[in-house]
């Protein structure tokens, strides 16, 4: 112990005597180290441990029903529950909800669940209790609340037990709330309360209002449990696969002739694998990204040491010749490194909590944002932290450190001998290895950014910029299908009336919003049962004018096309080609959405569920003629402003808070951002790629002018005979750029290939760029070589221009 505190001791002089080598050191080691502790915290909160609160998650699985949506029907779920492979089964569905009462209205995602959910789950609450199995059918209108709720409405948790919370209308005791951390056993945002399934008809609106959740056919409910003891996974798959033909045989009417069920972990399930938001596979991208910026801070420190070593070989030598072994040299050596790399960790834990706030702000497809997984600072993230910087430390002071100590005694002593040359081939593996991994980062980075500048370029069809949205759901409101309208119709003009608006319109679906619905249309004089699919959309009057889509012939919706009116349509150029080739659409009739529509208009061709998409056949109807399905159903107002319509949100709420106090908006934004869900990996990928691949350029840059600097360093003596014996300055500084070129040129070669699997990974977030793109590769190359000549001109020029006889007399 005692000779560890003086080799730390002496690390700490020794550093202190180089201050700008320490903070440079210190600064690259806390970027390195903050960022992997950032991705890491992520990984910890959404992969590692997806289910805070949850009692022995590792032993929960999640039940499948194949070509049902992974779900299943109350009924079938209650056939599941008495089965013995299971110990315990539980299931839940997610439905929106509008509290109102005490406090403003809000809208809340509520979770429908059996009476032994929490039981299941292994959860205990911190005030009042949970619901118990007899809640479940008992019609009772109890409500559990996440801590988070209790605190928004009552203050603190222990005094919302007890008190009263209206629930889109209806008045529900809350008898127990939620620990802190507790998010549910689903994906994505945390659920605010649960209510048993008894009490959801007294809530359910609209279209879910007429179905009785005892239906065998209507599959809502995410089923997971606990196998019993003793029951493998390959022994629970064989008898679900038998309670899948028994369901089948029985109930034919109400499941697939393929109908099957399957098991995969509840953390799995929770941490979104398979999910369009995908986070597993963003995080593995972001912790690749972080990971090979952190080896090339590495392989740059352990230039930087190699190089600081040529200073201190005198040093060395001389406690070589008082006794000092050569382990023991090596250990005051990973001393000063360890004392370097603890440091920049300590300075990385600011570096992680700034980006980790930065990081929680970004929503991935889906519209998930990677903040409701609470990743925080905590003792394990804190510990990774810890563990990063002593294995970084060991990582770039290692080879440093049995390299200095290797040379001979007297060759040190008289800065001579064989041992130079193979001392000078370590820096440059190294330029080689930093130049490869930033090649990696160059190339994807480049072909993230050319993907979203092509996205960004893409001709929706539409203008997306300028307009402002708020969306409702009247229907969690109690509204009626007639005064929905009398709502829809006061609120469009409200809004149009907003100083600067242009105009406003009702959208039950929003374009390249990720959704899209599949409807089936019928052509008076085909077949019987002969239907074509088509994208189908319900909008409001002035829709087409608001989102900047051109209407080619015909007209679009208007006021006039009331409720009860004659059944309109609008449908888009590729509807026309493919049900009336060569005539003209306008004043044809399909039937869809259960009526016989007429064509009013027909528009231009846009995109509408993803980037990728093809232009396909799309329908729309007016939304007021959908009966009160479309009204209730969650829609949302557009209003187009001039310019920037971002500054607009908060009015557009104000107006619809001024109709209906009690009908809580959500998710004002723009256009564009609802938009941006689809461009988040271009986006953040290319951002956060390019942010590496500086920060990597600029290591290999010093990492090359170091290897440069400690050569031409170890040649004065040479470099000065050369100049004396009439050596041209220019070509000695050709000479000195040829040999940074080598380990430059191995690094590409390296890289190439690596940056080629790279692309491919990325395959599926890159738009209009291929994975092989030679232009983007070509760029990378040149900026890495242009970066390379930068960085050895410097020492080179010095090089050229030493005195001679200085250069000589050089010991």
């Amino acid at each position: 112990m005692s000779d560890l505190l003086q080799d730390l001791r002496y690390a700490v002089r020794t550093l202190a005597r180089s201050p700008v080598f320490a903070a440079a050191a210190i600064v690259i080691l806390a970027l390195g180290v903050g960022f992997n502790t950032t991705v890491f915290s992520l990984v910890d909160a959404v992969v590692l441990r997806p289910l805070p609160g949850v009692a022995r998650p590792g032993e929960l699985w999640e039940i499948e029903a194949k070509r049902t949506s992974s779900v299943f029907s109350y009924p079938s779920y209650r056939d599941l529950r008495e089965n013995s492979l299971f110990s315990s089964l539980a299931a839940y569905g997610h439905r929106a909800l509008a509290v109102s009462g005490d406090g403003a209205a809000e809208r809340v995602r509520a979770a429908v669940v059996s009476g032994n959910y929490f039981d299941v789950l292994g959860v205990r609450p911190p005030a009042g209790r949970f619901l118990r199995p007899g809640d479940e059918e008992s019609g009772e209108t109890l409500a559990v609340l996440s801590h988070g709720l209790s605190q928004r409405r009552f203050g603190r948790s222990a005094e919302a037990v007890g008190k009263l919370i209206v629930l889109n209308g209806t008045p529900f005791t809350v008898v127990g709330v939620a620990p802190p951390g507790f998010r549910g056993a689903g994906f994505g945002t945390p659920t605010d309360l649960w209510i048993p399934i008894g009490a959801w008809p007294r809530v359910a609106t609209g279209a879910l209002a007429r179905l009785d959740f005892h239906r065998r056919g209507w599959s809502w409910m995410t089923v997971f449990g606990r196998l019993a003891p003793g029951i493998s996974r390959s022994q629970a798959q064989a008898a679900l696969d038998v309670a899948a033909r028994d369901e089948q045989r029985l109930y034919p009417q109400a499941t697939p002739d393929d109908y099957r069920i399957g098991l995969r972990l509840l953390t799995q399930a929770a941490a979104g694998a398979g999910h369009p938001a995908d986070p597993v596979r963003f995080l593995a991208f972001l912790l690749g990204a972080v990971a090979v910026s952190l080896l090339v801070a590495c392989a740059n420190l352990a230039n930087l040491l190699l190089a600081r070593a040529v200073a201190r070989r005198r040093e060395i030598a001389v406690r070589q010749a008082l006794g000092a072994g050569r382990g023991r040299l090596v250990r005051q050596m990973l001393t000063e490194s360890l004392a370097l790399s603890l440091a920049g960790g300590a300075a990385g834990l600011a570096v992680a909590n700034w980006s980790l706030a930065l990081l929680s702000r970004v929503r991935l497809p889906g519209d998930v944002a990677l903040g409701s997984f609470g990743a925080a600072l905590d003792f394990r993230v804190l510990a990774f932290a810890l563990a990063v910087s002593m294995a970084t430390g060991v990582l770039f002071g290692l080879l440093p450190a049995l390299q200095a100590t290797r040379f001979a005694l007297l060759a040190a002593l008289k800065d001579d001998g064989p041992g130079r040359r193979r001392r000078a081939l370590l820096p440059g593996a190294l330029v080689a290895a930093q130049v490869a991994l930033c090649l990696i980062l160059l190339s994807s980075g480049g072909l993230l950014a050319r993907s979203l500048r092509n996205a960004l370029a893409a001709d929706t069809g539409f203008e997306a910029r300028g307009v402002a949205l708020a969306s409702v759901q009247l229907g969690v409101a109690r509204y009626d299908a007639a005064r929905a309208w009398t709502f829809a119709t006061a609120a469009a003009r409200a809004a149009a009336a907003l100083p600067g608006a242009r105009s406003a319109a009702w959208a039950g679906m929003l374009p390249l919003g990720g959704d899209r619905e599949v409807e089936s249309v019928e052509l008076p004089g085909e077949a019987p049962g002969q239907r074509q699919a088509v994208a189908a959309t319900a909008v409001g009057p002035a829709y087409f004018r608001t989102i900047g889509l051109k209407i080619l012939a015909g007209r679009e919706f208007e006021e006039t096309d009331l409720p009860d009116g004659a059944p309109v349509a609008v449908v888009n150029e590729a509807a026309a080609r493919r049900f009336w080739p060569g005539r003209n659409p306008i004043g044809q009739r399909l039937r869809i959405y259960g009526a016989e529509r007429t064509v009013v208009g027909l528009c231009r061709d846009s995109l509408f569920q993803t980037l990728r998409d093809p232009h396909m056949p799309q329908v729309a109807v007016a939304i007021q003629q959908v009966g009160g399905d479309g009204l209730l159903a969650a829609m949302t107002l557009l209003v187009r402003f001039p310019g920037d319509a971002g500054a607009a949100s908060a009015s557009l709420r104000s107006a619809i808070a001024a109709l209906d106090p009690n009908l809580p908006p959500f998710g004002p934004r723009t256009l564009e951002e609802s938009m941006g869900g689809q461009l988040v990996p271009q986006r953040f990928g290319s951002a956060l790629l390019g942010l590496f691949a500086a920060l990597t350029l600029v290591l290999a840059a010093v990492g090359i002018y170091a290897v440069v600097a400690g050569s031409v360093a170890r040649r004065l003596r040479e470099i000065g005979i050369r100049l004396a014996l009439g050596a041209e300055p220019a070509r000695l500084f050709r000479m000195v750029l040829a040999q940074t070129a080598a380990p430059v040129l191995a690094g590409i070669a390296l890289g190439l290939p690596l940056a080629a699997v790279a692309a491919r990974a990325l395959g599926g977030f890159l738009f209009g760029v291929a994975p092989t793109d030679s232009a983007t590769f070509g760029a990378a190359v040149a900026v890495l070589a242009l970066a390379g000549f930068a960085a050895a001109s410097f020492p080179a020029r010095r090089a050229a221009s030493l005195d001679p006889m200085t250069a000589v007399r050089h010991e």
